[in-house]
Formats: C-alpha cells, sequence, structure tokens
C-alpha cells in the first residue's frame, strides 16, 4: 500500500506541531493501527511556511497530482486543518479522493471517510476550521488596527532611504518593552526624491531608468535602478507625508485610516499595513485598497500628498496605455544568451517586424538601448541571419569534434525536455500524411490522363508524376528508417525518433526542427555566446563543463 503524509505549518520552526513531527506521529499510527509495515510505501509531502489559506502550495499540488495519476492508495495527515482550512478546497479534495478510491485518514482526529457518519463529520470539522482561520484573521486584522496608532514598522524589507531602529520603552505597568520604527538615510531619501521629480518631469518610467544609469544613480543595494524597482519606489505610500491632501487620496481609495484628519499636519510619513499578500515564500500580491490600514508613522516623510497623488494618476494611466508585450520566444533562439564584450550586458530581442511575410528582428546590447548608445555603441546583430548561421555552425561544428554518442550523453546530462517528450509527438505521423497528400496528388494527375489522354498532358504531367514519385519514395525511406530504429530517443514535433548511431538523424534535427526544439538544443549545447562588434565567439559546454 502506497500512504501519502502531508503535512504543513505555517512558519519554520523546529518546535510544537514541526513538519518532522507531524510525520513521526502519522507513521507511528500506521503502525500500530494498519497492515505490517513491509506492507506499506511512505511517500511524504512537506510544506513548510505555507498557509492553509489557500491551496496553491507546492508540495500539496504534487499530492494531488500523484492521486491523479493512481500513484497513492491512502492520504494521511496529523490534523484536517493541515490540508486546508476553506471548506470549498477541501470539498473538492474529497471528491478527488472519492473518484480515485483513495482512502483519508486524520491521524489524533480518527476520521474514517469509509462510513456516511465519518464523512459528515469530516465537514462539520471543516466548517469549523475555517471559521478558525477566519476568527485568526480577524483577531490579526484587529491587532494590526491597534498596533498601527502606534506607529511603529512592523517588520520586513525596509524602504529605501530608512533603517530599521529598535527602540526601547516601559508600558503603563513599567514592564520594559520594544517596538521598531523608520529611521531616515539622508542620502537614500535624495535619491528616492529625485525619482518622484524626475517621472513628473520626464514622464515615463524608461526614460527616468535610463536617466539613472547614465548620471550612474544606483540602488541601496548598489544596483542600476530598473523599470520595475523604480515604479515600486514611486508606489510606495511610505514616502508620502501625512498632509491633507494624502487624506483624501486614500480616503478616495477606500482605505481604513486609523488617524484622524485634523492629524494629517505634520511632515511625518505615512505607513501602510496589509497591503501585500504573500502567496508563496517569494512571491507578494497587492491586496486592493480597501483592506489596506493607513496611518501616520514616527519617521519623516519626503513627498508631499500632491505630489504623490499625481504621481500615482500618471502611473495609472501610463499603464494603461502601454501596449502589451510581444512574445519575443517565438521568435528568438538565443535572446538574452549573447554577452556583449564592450559593456558586458546581455543582447536581446529588439525591432521585431514583418516584411513581405518574413520576420525580421535585431539582438541589441540592453546598455546601448537603455541609454541611447552614450555608455556603448556595439553594432545591433541581424537576428534571423545570426540563428540560421548559429544552427548551420553548431552542426559542423557537432561533426568535426564530437561524435553522435556524446551529443546524446550531452543532451541526457543537460536533462534537456527534449528527451522527454511525448512519445506520440513524432515525424512519422507528418510524413505519412505528406506521403498521403503526394499519392493524392497522383491520382489526381493520372485521372486527367485517363480522361484526355493527349500528347500536350503527357508533356506536362509526365515530369511533374515523376517528381512526386521521386517524393514519394524520399518519405518512404525517411519512414522505414524510423521503423527501424530499436533505440530511438523521443523528440517534439517534426522531429523523428532517432536511432542512437545515426548522425545524419541529428543533422536533420538542427537544420528542420521548430524553434522551440532549436532553443532548447542551443541552450544544452551551448554555454554562452560573446559579441565584440564584428564576430561572434561560442563557447560550447559538455556534462564536464566547456570545450
Amino acid at each position: 500500500m502506497n500512504i501519502a503524509i502531508y503535512s504543513r505549518k505555517s512558519k519554520f520552526s523546529e518546535t510544537g506541531e514541526s513538519v518532522e513531527n507531524q510525520i513521526q506521529y502519522c507513521k507511528s499510527y500506521a503502525a500500530v493501527h494498519l497492515r505490517p509495515a513491509q506492507d506499506i510505501t511512505f511517500y511524504i509531502y512537506e510544506d513548510e511556511g505555507f498557509s492553509a489559506a489557500t491551496s496553491m502550495r507546492p508540495q500539496f499540488q504534487k499530492l494531488l497530482s500523484d492521486i491523479r495519476n493512481g500513484k497513492i492508495q491512502l492520504l494521511m495527515c496529523y490534523r484536517l486543518d493541515r490540508i486546508t482550512r476553506k471548506v470549498s478546497d477541501f470539498s473538492e479534495t474529497l471528491e478527488l479522493l472519492e473518484k480515485m478510491n483513495v482512502g483519508f485518514i486524520s491521524a489524533t482526529e480518527n476520521f474514517d471517510t469509509s462510513t456516511p457518519m465519518g464523512k459528515a463529520m469530516i465537514y462539520i470539522a471543516s466548517v469549523f476550521a475555517q471559521l478558525e482561520r477566519e476568527t485568526i484573521a480577524e483577531r490579526v486584522r484587529d491587532n494590526m488596527l491597534a498596533l498601527s496608532k502606534t506607529g511603529r514598522w512592523l517588520g520586513g524589507l525596509t524602504p529605501m532611504g530608512y533603517v530599521s531602529k529598535e527602540i526601547i520603552y516601559l508600558d503603563s505597568e513599567f514592564r520594559e518593552r520594544k517596538l521598531y520604527q523608520l529611521v531616515s538615510k539622508e542620502e537614500e531619501l535624495h535619491t528616492v526624491t529625485l525619482l518622484f521629480y524626475k517621472y513628473q518631469e520626464l514622464g515615463s518610467l524608461s526614460a527616468v531608468e535610463n536617466y539613472c544609469f547614465i548620471h550612474g544613480i544606483k540602488s541601496q543595494k548598489n544596483c542600476f535602478f530598473s523599470k520595475g524597482s523604480i515604479a515600486k519606489i514611486l508606489e510606495n505610500p511610505t514616502y508620502c507625508i501625512g498632509d491633507q491632501d494624502a487624506y483624501a487620496y486614500f480616503s478616495s481609495l477606500g482605505c481604513c485610516i486609523t488617524s484622524s484628519v485634523s492629524e494629517f499636519n505634520s511632515d511625518r510619513g505615512i505607513l501602510c499595513y496589509n497591503r501585500t499578500n504573500q502567496q508563496t515564500k517569494n512571491h507578494r500580491k497587492k491586496r486592493p485598497p480597501t483592506e489596506w490600514i493607513i496611518a501616520l508613522g514616527k519617521h519623516q516623510g519626503v513627498i508631499s500628498g500632491r505630489l504623490f497623488t499625481e504621481t500615482q494618476a500618471k502611473l495609472k494611466k501610463n499603464k494603461e496605455k502601454a501596449s502589451p508585450r510581444k512574445d519575443t520566444s517565438a521568435y528568438s533562439i538565443v535572446s538574452g544568451k549573447i554577452l556583449c564584450l564592450k559593456c558586458g550586458s546581455k543582447m536581446r530581442i529588439k525591432n521585431i517586424r514583418k516584411e513581405n511575410k518574413i520576420t525580421r528582428f535585431s539582438y541589441a546590447c540592453e546598455r546601448k538601448t537603455l541609454t541611447k548608445g552614450v555608455k556603448c555603441n556595439t553594432p545591433n546583430i541581424n537576428g534571423a541571419e545570426f540563428d540560421k548561421a548559429l544552427i548551420e555552425t553548431l552542426w559542423e561544428y557537432l561533426q568535426s569534434s564530437l561524435d553522435y554518442n556524446q551529443v546524446i550523453s550531452l543532451l541526457k546530462a543537460q536533462n534537456t525536455a527534449l528527451l522527454k517528450a511525448d512519445p506520440d509527438i513524432s515525424i512519422q505521423k507528418t510524413l505519412e500524411k505528406e506521403k498521403a497528400s503526394y499519392q493524392n496528388e497522383i491520382d489526381q494527375l493520372i485521372n486527367q490522363l485517363s480522361r484526355n489522354p493527349s500528347p500536350l498532358l503527357e508533356k506536362y504531367l509526365l515530369p511533374k508524376l515523376l517528381e512526386l514519385d521521386r517524393k514519394i519514395n524520399d518519405v518512404s525511406n525517411q519512414l522505414t528508417m524510423l521503423s527501424k530504429s530499436s533505440e530511438g530517443l523521443t523528440w517534439p514535433a517534426s522531429v523523428p525518433n532517432l536511432h542512437q548511431k545515426n548522425p545524419n538523424d541529428l543533422a536533420y534535427i538542427i537544420k528542420n526542427a521548430d524553434i522551440q526544439t532549436k532553443k532548447t538544443l542551443v541552450n544544452a549545447l551551448i554555454d554562452s555566446i560573446e559579441w565584440d562588434g564584428n564576430a561572434a565567439y561560442l563557447n560550447f559546454r559538455t556534462s564536464n563543463g566547456a570545450f
């Protein structure tokens, strides 16, 4: 029996109901209540640092996938709320378990899904689990409202221009307490102020990014600003002074403001609580403004409410009129893989255009594009011609430097998706359709000749018949080669199953594969490409490194 043990904890810790303790408890329960241990195989799924408010947890999603694939016969957890605290999510999970005939055990609550009463008790327990989650959320919000009135910094990454400083104080009962407040870093705040005024002057994030690059203005981590990092600063209420304009703006958004309108009359900055929702450990999603909690902090604000409001309006307007970004993956094989030797920046696809149904584009240095040629002037590369020359050079190099088995070993070592494609997707079906199409043309030509056997028709149709017959023979030979392949590899659409000892098959792939296949192959074989303005230098790699 394959038993899945799922454990979850919202915060990383080694104490209490840690994921290790949950797993051990489930194993002990299985040893006592289930069949002998030698008949059981455990599959462990651990999500530590993830809330039960969402089902989008990596290991939980993997568990559901394994259940759908029939890998699991029994699901165990320490307690029902480890799975979820939402009734709707648990209902969907339970339906999946029933559909796949998978049992469910809550080790500490002793639920049994095989009986109607047990199933009903699970639903009741899930209702109370959701109630508990919502109660906790309400309690957290009430606590956040109380703390916001003190103007303290509740933790997290401090905005540029401030540092978090610990403050020791005595409470009403003379007990020592501590809180954190933001303290200004004047030089960085000067940069922040400059970004706001430059955005108003230049009118776009790209222009501000370009200005910072040319003048060497960097972030607190000593990195050049990107459009995204500039936007985050411009949208951050921490820099806004708590004046009447600020109060009017946040009131119009429907925010919960914990300070009275009369208190918005100083240079104190604003603190915005509950502004983001942590979806995963590395991803945050902005909450709607109606859920924000706005309070006056103890730190110095640097941007007036009017300037902050105007900046938000301009950001919104520019975002609405911005055209969607083109999907460059459908055109380029090596965008971002080419390095400019003059400045060390990456070269990416630019200037995509169509001329006479032919797509043309260029590879351009990021620094050159960003500074409009001030910091780098390396020539652009004709993208279509470069990609074609790259594929031809790649094959010539492989012919002279590697044998076929080395190439296959390299692809396996790089764990390329080319070796994991769907076995049903191959060129065989394409070739069979092509052969049928040629045969259909032949039949039509023969039909015309039979109905009108004139010398004129024979003169013009017979060469066409011979050409079609030659094409059918070529296709038949390729199909025969595929059918004889005993050790074939599987490749994506338009690529054959390969015989590992036939290098001509690899040549066929490189020259005729679709763009995604070429891209995967290039990424597996080439470590980097360097461009000096006149020539490109390829750095190949094997499973052991570059060669």
